[in-house]
């Protein structure tokens, strides 16, 4: 107690009012089918075509009864407009700070008031895809959307050159000097252990003089070539020929190369040229291929 004037006090305390209340017929669906089944749903007034999300018994347009009017929504979507939580409350999810936004769902028409991460606050912004993350464990709240979560709807990686994008003279190279572990290694995956690449007193006794490495070995270098550099990451390969020229040495750099040379509109693939050469610029391989280059990114 303290004596403020001489005829008056103030007295601190604390008065608690614990209470429970009815979500409603269409606030309680909407809750069950959250926390059963994983799904948002909303109403759809048929005359004006609008879907309420939350839902909503009664159009705020037209003063229609939709009550009864139930659609699936997507879980993925848009903010439209988002504030900052600094401040710490009982009743609050999480400590703060964090992000409070309002989602406008794929399908919806009206925003949904919920909790955003995934962003850094600095970054948060309105036009964020976002999509809902259910709870694991249900509560039979709103809360059994546990979250939305910052979604990239572009790919983490830069997809190769589309068929449109592709011009014949367009060419890429990768080169690799070939050791003796590389062999050995090969050797192993493919289950080719000939002694013309692993034996060197064998080795010799043929042609070469001295151990090879196997054909597969450099010409499997035209692989970063196609599938990460020209046409690139999503290519697919259907078909490839490759004819030897020479052999390669241990130690041998070997430069794989491919070039456009054709693009073939009815099935809109492209026709390459492949070719293999040494550190002394001699034709190890000469070969083509067929790629089916990746669609574009939409």
């Amino acid at each position: 107690m303290s004596t403020v004037n001489n005829d008056c006090f103030v007295i601190d305390g604390k008065l608690a009012l614990p209470y429970q209340y009815f979500a409603g017929r269409t606030g309680s669906r909407f809750i069950i089918s959250i926390r059963d089944e994983k799904k948002i749903r909303g109403l759809k007034c048929e005359k004006c075509g609008k879907v309420f999300v939350p839902p909503r018994s009664t159009c705020e347009r037209c003063f229609e009864d939709i009550s009864e009017n139930w659609v699936d929504v997507k879980n993925t979507g848009v903010v439209t407009g988002f504030t900052i939580i600094r401040y710490k409350e009982p009743h609050q999810p999480f400590d703060p700070p964090y992000i409070l936004a309002m989602v406008k769902l794929d399908g919806a028409d009206t925003p949904l008031a919920h909790i955003v991460k995934g962003v850094a606050l600095s970054k948060m912004k309105t036009g964020i895809k976002v999509k809902a993350v259910f709870a694991k464990k249900t509560t039979g709240t709103i809360m059994d959307i546990d979250h939305f979560r910052v979604v990239d709807d572009k790919p983490k990686f830069e997809m190769g050159y589309s068929y449109d994008e592709l011009e014949v003279g367009m060419s890429a190279s990768f080169s690799k000097t070939i050791s003796e572990t590389d062999v050995y290694l090969f050797a192993g995956i493919s289950g080719d252990f000939n002694p013309m690449h692993m034996n060197e007193e064998f080795a010799k006794l043929t042609p070469f003089g001295t151990r090879i490495a196997h054909g597969a070995l450099p010409q499997s270098l035209i692989a970063p070539v196609l599938g990460t550099k020209l046409p690139g990451l999503g290519t697919v390969i259907p078909e490839i020929t490759v004819r030897f020229k020479r052999p390669t040495y241990f130690g041998d750099t070997i430069t794989a190369t491919g070039e456009v040379v054709e693009k073939i509109d009815k099935k809109r693939w492209v026709r390459m040229e492949l070719n293999w050469t040494n550190q002394n610029d001699e034709l190890v391989a000469v070969g083509s291929c067929l790629a089916i280059p990746p669609a574009p990114f939409k």
